[in-house]
């Protein structure tokens, strides 16, 4: 009997290093009832954030957006249109037009025959202007005694006249002075908006007589000084170095 009870003690403690065995390889192993827990990453972990996907436009199938190219730039004008400013500034583009020839010479002018108009292609009205011609007489004479004698003159009214000049070069029709006379010149003076009067025409004319003295009746023009005024010119006689 107490060999029996020798075995079953043996038997006991033998069952009971097998479950202490389990339980431990259990524990090591994470076992059938833990929680596993996480794993640790294999490399390095990025902080950097995601790079963004392109988010398609409204009405695209797919992800690519396109640019809309930039519009064109308006084309530059090619002419100045005096209908949309007034007459001091119509009256200033077109004492200021440049020669078509040199730069240096007036685009409008008065000659013996008329209005003229000769500036370059960019820079002429986009249409015809309407200016007006206020015309005066020059009594023209000399001051003074002996061989030391200087030219005068007085002015007088004479007549007033509309012409259209532009856009392309050329002569007013209808612009031309009337006839001088003997010691009688004729000054033009080219204008915008109401007629001139003889207190804004210059206070000194420059007589300037041609080398070999003029045959005939000849021009020279005169430089305006009024805000409304474009041109002026002088037609003289063959003989005002004479009178």
């Amino acid at each position: 009997m107490h060999g029996t009870r020798t075995s079953r003690s043996r038997a006991a403690v033998l069952a009971g290093a097998v479950a202490a065995a389990l339980g431990i390889a259990g524990c090591t192993s994470g076992g059938s009832t833990g929680a596993a827990g996480p794993s640790s990453p294999s490399g390095p972990v990025s902080t950097s954030a995601p790079a963004p996907t392109a988010t398609p436009t409204a009405g695209s199938t797919g992800a690519t957006v396109t640019s809309t190219p930039p519009a064109a730039p308006a084309p530059s004008p090619t002419c100045f249109d005096t209908t949309m400013v007034g007459d001091t500034t119509a009256a200033g583009y077109l004492s200021r037009l440049p020669g078509a020839a040199r730069i240096i010479d007036p685009g409008i002018f008065m000659g013996l025959d008329g209005l003229h108009l000769d500036t370059t292609g960019d820079q002429r009205p986009c249409g015809p202007v309407t200016v007006r011609i206020t015309r005066f007489t020059v009594r023209l004479s000399h001051t003074g005694s002996g061989t030391v004698t200087r030219p005068s003159y007085s002015y007088s009214p004479l007549d007033t006249t509309e012409v259209t000049v532009g856009p392309a070069n050329g002569l007013a029709p209808g612009s031309a002075p009337p006839a001088t006379s003997h010691c009688s010149g004729v000054l033009s003076v080219v204008q915008l908006g109401a007629p001139i009067k003889d207190t804004d025409l210059p206070q000194q004319l420059n007589l300037v007589t041609p080398n070999p003295a003029p045959t005939g009746p000849y021009h020279q023009i005169v430089k305006v000084i009024g805000e409304r005024q474009v041109a002026a010119g002088l037609a003289l006689p063959a003989d005002a170095a004479t009178c």
